[in-house]
């Protein structure tokens, strides 16, 4: 067993070293290959059993306070993010949505779109915070299986993302989640007012996470269909394809129960 695992660990570090764009070795948590994994490990286990565990006997935390800060936080980060996505989109008017290359080179542009790249990431470690919360208020029914796939896979998807295709043709994912998520923190926020603005609007936001997936299925599922080839990895267009399908069938059945199959009254 011992020699399997240590045939797994090297071979996963080889192929890294091998394949991995080396223009970000200099970043934090990119100049290694166990951090980030170390990380969703860590997550997985805190949310899902050491923290329960140690919340078994605790009274909930009154965090409220720390969960606004931390979406405004959230919202000025992803709105921001969104803002610079569009502009960078608005110097590049050949910038293809139907097949886009990656820009791997050493110039402006290619350093803008890993640096984008590297910030979303990091957006995506900071939304591990979400659950965290949850526990630390005795939220365990908000930790589903959506909700910890999702942000687990993520921050796996998003640093692999960085390692190997920084840019390109996932760029709109990018703008997508950074738009729904600055209007969902933002929701978040008057929610924690118990504002009635809050509770008219929690449908339509569902609604829109629903368009982001659809639009996201198609952007990577036409060049994966048709096999279109643009000089950006068929692989990550599958990967894209199947995340967004996989995803939005998880948010479809959420909508259905939570707002066309009204629950009955007890």
């Amino acid at each position: 067993m011992s020699f399997i695992m240590e045939k797994l660990f090297n071979g996963y570090n080889q192929f890294i070293l091998d394949h991995r764009d080396d223009r970000s070795l200099h970043l934090p948590l990119m100049d290694g290959t166990w951090q980030v994994p170390t990380i969703i490990a860590v997550y997985l286990m805190t949310v899902l059993k050491f923290g329960p565990r140690f919340m078994e006997n605790r009274k909930p935390y009154d965090l409220k306070n720390w969960i606004r800060l931390y979406n405004v936080v959230q919202i000025v980060a992803n709105s921001g993010f969104f803002l610079y996505e569009i502009y960078l989109l608005a110097k590049r008017p050949n910038f293809s949505y139907v097949c886009q290359p990656v820009d791997f080179s050493r110039n402006a542009s290619g350093y803008e779109e890993l640096y984008i790249s590297y910030a979303y990431f990091l957006l995506k470690v900071l939304d591990l915070a979400d659950t965290m919360f949850f526990v630390l208020r005795k939220k365990q029914s908000h930790v589903s299986f959506l909700h910890v796939y999702h942000h687990a896979i993520m921050v796996a998807m998003t640093y692999l993302g960085v390692l190997f295709v920084p840019g390109g043709h996932i760029y709109l994912l990018g703008l997508w989640n950074t738009l729904v998520h600055a209007v969902m923190y933002g929701y978040y926020y008057l929610a924690s007012y118990g504002s009635p603005l809050a509770a008219r609007f929690k449908m339509y936001m569902t609604r829109m996470q629903l368009v982001q997936f659809i639009h996201l299925g198609i952007h990577f599922g036409r060049p994966a269909l048709t096999r279109l080839d643009c000089g950006f990895p068929q692989v990550w267009h599958w990967i894209g394809f199947g995340q967004a399908i996989f995803i939005l069938g998880m948010f479809l059945d959420f909508y259905i129960k939570s707002y066309v199959k009204k629950p009955k009254k007890q």
